[in-house]
């Protein structure tokens, strides 16, 4: 069973809430984030853990990792 858990990338953790969103402002100059987005059932997967980490020093949190299992029909 242990063979088909495999990572899928990482989330960012504040308290209780994930992050699951960035807001960004389009400028002539490109896009720059004013803020992020926290959510109870919602979460942004980062592929790289480089990325999570700069985003949970920017909100003080922490990274977590993130997992998914391949599940054939007839199993529950």
């Amino acid at each position: 069973m242990k063979k088909d858990i495999k990572s899928i990338g990482c989330g960012v953790k504040v308290g209780k809430q994930f992050v699951s969103g960035e807001d960004k402002k389009i400028t002539f100059f490109g896009s720059i984030k004013s803020g992020m987005l926290l959510s109870k059932n919602e979460v942004k997967l980062f592929t790289k853990f480089d990325d999570a980490k700069e985003t949970a020093e920017e909100v003080n949190g922490k990274v977590i990792e993130l997992y998914a299992r391949e599940v054939s029909e007839d199993e529950d």
